[in-house]
Parts: structure tokens; sequence; C-alpha cells
């Protein structure tokens, strides 16, 4: 029964408590008007000349001014508007060139019976100017970086580009190095040492 009893004592005190506040609330939500005395600061009075408002002081050059008693007044003037140009298009055909097609991908295929063309033959299927976009060029599938470490740079930019003589040169290079190391899966499956 304690629950009970204090559940309805925090009732009771919430229900007058807004009714105590309500009226202080609605009065605090009406302006209040003040006084216009009280806005403004109190300044001594300066003598006034009589001032036309109407009348500028400072001419604008896009309209006319008159002069008016000594004063300058704007006259209105006709607003300008921009020149008139023709907003059409025109579409003029001229001879070109005609259509390029997309490139061809470049087969060159060698049925030699060297190591190196069946090296090729296992890495790209014998194409020496393959160039799949997987970072790999020609037929032995150099990297970029590693075409140009072993000179592939003096033939082409990259080996895909360069001849299939050249891109042996290059490979004789780096197994002179490295051996049949940088061709690991083709190495076994064509059991170079």
């Amino acid at each position: 029964m304690t629950l009970v009893r204090r559940i309805l004592l925090l009732t009771a005190i919430s229900v007058s408590g807004v009714a105590l506040l309500a009226p202080l609330a609605a009065r605090s939500a009406l302006p209040t008007p003040v006084p216009l005395e009280e806005q403004l600061l109190a300044v001594e009075e300066a003598p006034r000349a009589d001032v036309d408002r109407g009348a500028l002081s400072v001419r604008v050059a896009s309209r006319q001014v008159a002069a008016r008693d000594g004063a300058e007044q704007v006259v209105p003037g006709p607003i300008p508007t921009p020149g008139e140009a023709p907003m059409e298009a025109t579409l003029y055909v001229t001879a070109g060139p005609p259509a390029a097609a997309a490139p061809q991908q470049q087969v060159v295929t060698y049925d030699g019976d060297s190591v190196w063309d069946d090296l090729a033959q296992c890495e790209s299927g014998g194409n020496w100017a393959i160039n799949t976009g997987n970072g790999y060029y020609g037929g032995l599938q150099f990297s970029h970086d590693t075409w140009h470490g072993y000179g592939g740079g003096e033939f082409a930019e990259y080996p895909h580009e360069a001849t299939r003589e050249e891109q042996i040169i290059v490979a004789e290079r780096l197994h002179a190095e490295r051996g049949f190391q940088p061709w690991p899966a083709c190495r076994t499956k064509l059991g170079l040492p």
C-alpha cells in the first residue's frame, strides 16, 4: 500500500503545480506593450533642417537627373535592355575523317620450337601482342616495372608493343639473373629448371 500512496501523493502535487503555474505561463505568453518613450534613447533635440526626402545628392549614371530648387531629383528613364541575338542553333555539316572503328586487339603468334615460344604459349596462349588489362603484357606476361628494369624501354613503353624478338631479348636478360622463377606456374607445367 505504501507504493499506491506515493503515486497518489505525487499525482496530487503534479496537478496542483500545473494549476498554480498555468496562469503564469499564459501571462508570459502575451506580448507586453512598451511605451514609445522607453524604446528610444533620450537625445538632445538638434535643430532640424527642412530636407526634401525625395531629392538625391548623388547622380546615378543610368538615370536622368533634373535640378529642382537647388536639389537633384531622379527622373525615371527607360530601363536599358540587352541587345537581341538569335537563340537558334545552326548545324553545319562538314566533311571530316570517317568514323574510326574500335581498335582491334592485335594477335601475334609464332609456332616456333624455342623454350620462349612454349613459355609464351603457356602464359598468353602464344599471343605476343596481348594486353588483357591485368597488369602483365606481351607473350611472356612482363609487368611494366620488370620490362623497364631489364631494358625493355629501349624497344617500347610496354611489352605488348614490342616484337617477339625484342620480348625474348628482355626475357633472356631476366633469365640470366633469375632463371625461370618469374614464370612459376608455367615453369612447373613445362618442367623448366
